[in-house]
């Protein structure tokens, strides 16, 4: 309550999943989804004059992209 009130916000529902390749697409869904709210972030930033800050947000999205290209690339080349 640091700014006087409980936050507003809840996390996301995260759905649970004993099939492999079912976990890995859950996963590539969550890292595209990051990296668009990063994004977002960014663009914020940009608009407030931070660029120091929206620098910083874009190498945290090339990690995250990143990521999610890994992913991809073991879904593409999953044998079922």
């Amino acid at each position: 309550m640091a700014l006087g009130r409980p936050p507003t916000t809840a996390p996301a529902p995260v759905e649970v999943t004993n099939d492999n390749r079912r976990m890995l697409e859950l996963a590539l869904q969550a890292e595209r989804d990051t990296v668009r709210r990063y994004k977002a972030r960014a663009e914020q930033a940009k608009a407030l004059g931070e660029v120091a800050l929206k620098v910083r947000i874009e190498d945290i999205i090339v990690d995250w992209t990143y990521h999610a290209e890994e992913i991809q690339r073991i879904l593409t080349n999953w044998k079922s």
